[in-house]
């Protein structure tokens, strides 16, 4: 079964790349410890991530760490590209 990223909701479950509902963070970052996660790359982010983390003498970690350092937020903590995944578009003016 494989599942395609995008918003919505399949009949088999979320689909993948969108935040999950009623399963909250419990990591605390304060705790100095380091937080181990598990992602679920799909097949074309994971080559790119592979090439890239092989081309900079980064692991994979070490890659995510470094794009998430160099990652632009906002004021709010929220990565300013985060508006072009918003669903609400502005429909196109006609006239």
């Amino acid at each position: 079964m494989t599942r395609k990223i995008g918003k919505g909701v399949e009949a088999n479950g979320p689909v993948r790349g969108r935040a999950q509902t009623g399963r909250p963070l419990t990591y605390d970052p304060t705790s100095g410890q380091n937080w181990r996660t598990g992602v679920v790359i799909v097949p074309d982010m994971a080559e790119k991530a592979i090439t890239a983390a092989g081309a900079t003498g980064l692991s994979f970690a070490g890659l995510v760490n470094e794009l998430i350092k160099r990652m632009p937020v906002d004021q709010n903590g929220r990565p300013v590209w985060a508006d072009e995944l918003d669903e609400q578009k502005a429909l196109p003016l006609t006239g």
